[in-house]
């Protein structure tokens, strides 16, 4: 259950990123963030970044979160072997019923999907 307190994936919220001044915590980046942190693949291959810290939750798009305008990939259950399954959604994503969605063990596959799923989408309208 989604609340107030707790965003979907999907959903603007604040950068969760530990903030470290002095070699001690300092807070949370606080920043405007889109979703939650992508996925470390994706980040390598997509965006040609290297290794990023790990954010736990919504990320700004310094800490390796989506634009406003990207895509947004998060886990969504495990594969058959046991692996994370990834779910690529658009921006304007509402729900599984009403928007269309990529699912994949691998992010960068889950995003191909996610074309085809659009791709369709509009196709049949």
């Amino acid at each position: 259950m989604t609340t107030k307190l707790t965003p979907a994936p999907w959903q603007a919220s604040r950068c969760n990123a530990p903030m470290w001044m002095g070699g001690a915590p300092a807070g949370l980046c606080g920043a405007n963030a889109y979703g939650h942190q992508l996925p470390r693949a994706y980040l390598r291959e997509a965006q040609g970044r290297g290794e990023i810290s790990y954010c736990f939750g919504h990320a700004c798009p310094e800490h390796g979160g989506p634009s406003k305008t990207g895509i947004r990939i998060f886990q969504d259950g495990l594969t058959d072997q046991g692996r994370p399954m990834w779910c690529a959604v658009a921006p304007d994503f509402i729900n599984l019923q009403e928007s269309p969605a990529g699912f994949d063990g691998d992010p960068m596959q889950a995003v191909e999907n996610l074309g085809t799923a659009i791709a369709k989408a509009r196709g049949a309208q």
